[in-house]
């Protein structure tokens, strides 16, 4: 991945940001994005004109509720297979969210 450059997500698809994570920084320059990361409680969305700043290290999952824009800059590390289709799982997760994503939009 290229510092500094933006990435489109659609909602039905997800990437994995590992290897140095600690200092990175995600900007969501389109829609909303849903991140997850392994040894922190609790998710985090952030909508077009926030950013999420990664404290600790960890394998950071990003997703997206609607079509998104985002950059990953700082830090180093590299994504995992650039696009994955939810898993099931993650599917019943996101239900859970679709209310607050109505609710931001709103």
């Amino acid at each position: 991945m290229k510092a500094e450059e933006t990435h489109r997500l659609c909602p039905d698809a997800m990437i994995r940001l590992e290897g140095d994570v600690a200092g990175r920084v995600i900007s969501c320059s389109k829609g909303i994005l849903w991140l997850t990361q392994t040894g922190t409680p609790g998710d985090h969305l952030i909508r077009a004109g926030e950013a999420f700043s990664v404290a600790q290290p960890g394998v950071v999952l990003i997703s997206a509720l609607e079509d998104s824009a985002y950059t990953v800059s700082g830090g180093k590390s590299h994504l995992l297979g650039s696009e994955w289709s939810f898993m099931p799982a993650l599917r019943r997760m996101a239900r859970r969210f679709e209310a607050v994503r109505k609710s931001l939009l709103a």
